[in-house]
């Protein structure tokens, strides 16, 4: 039997620490769930802000799945937004599954983006758990055709796979890769036959968050895109 090793990185608090814990406990709580994953967030980008720029012309771009917008994404904006440093949002809807040879495809389906995104000069993916490279390659590369001047790739994630990493690099030339910064407060070195991060986040997040599936299969709308949209209007 493979012992399962989760080490913590160097920024991860007693706090994070305690929400991590809060993930796992939480397991068929939503509410529960829901405010443990929104707390990670808020404590990510309590770490990221100390990294960026601060200057009121830089505009940085968050980057998030359907799933993930109003809780992690939702925890990070709301540091972003309190520092005062301007934020627009990118959300998508990626059908993720795997291919009859084990590779994960994640096919963007929807999505919704800000407008004014083009200036940003600092992006944030959040992702809840970083198995691979899959979800965060395909959003990324949907969004680095139209933003010119990339100064940092800030990659935040409660949890995150030893290969990952690795994994997310090498999907990238180096003009690329070179400005990724992994921002994460756990490494898990084990994953179950059907790809999850064990212990992860717990299970499926889909689950865990209270959805019925993955968004892009139930038409899920989550709120913050709600409000943006008719912000917008």
């Amino acid at each position: 039997m493979t012992m399962t090793t989760r080490t913590y990185t160097p920024i991860a608090s007693t706090a994070a620490k305690r929400h991590l814990q809060g993930l796992l406990d939480s397991v068929n709580r939503p509410d529960e769930y829901r405010r443990h994953m929104t707390a990670l967030g808020e404590l990510l980008a309590s770490y990221t802000a100390t990294l960026l720029p601060h200057q009121s012309s830089r505009q940085t771009l968050i980057i998030s799945t359907a799933e993930d917008a109003d809780f992690l994404q939702r925890g990070v904006a709301n540091v972003l937004h309190d520092q005062n440093i301007p934020t627009k949002l990118a959300v998508f809807w990626n059908h993720h599954y795997q291919l009859p040879n084990r590779t994960s495809v994640a096919p963007i389906v929807h999505k919704f983006i800000q407008s004014g995104y083009e200036t940003a000069t600092n992006i944030i993916i959040v992702k809840s758990v970083m198995s691979g490279s899959c979800v965060v390659r395909t959003n990324l590369i949907e969004m680095l055709e139209n933003i010119k001047n990339i100064e940092n790739i800030f990659i935040l994630t409660p949890v995150a796979h030893t290969q990952s990493e690795k994994k997310l690099k090498a999907e990238f030339p180096n003009a690329i890769s070179d400005k990724f910064r992994f921002i994460c407060f756990a490494i898990d070195d084990e994953r179950s036959e059907a790809g999850e991060v064990i212990p992860g986040i717990g299970g499926q997040v889909y689950e865990l968050l209270g959805l019925d599936d993955q968004p892009v299969l139930t038409a899920y709308m989550p709120h913050v895109v709600e409000q943006l949209a008719f912000a917008d209007i």
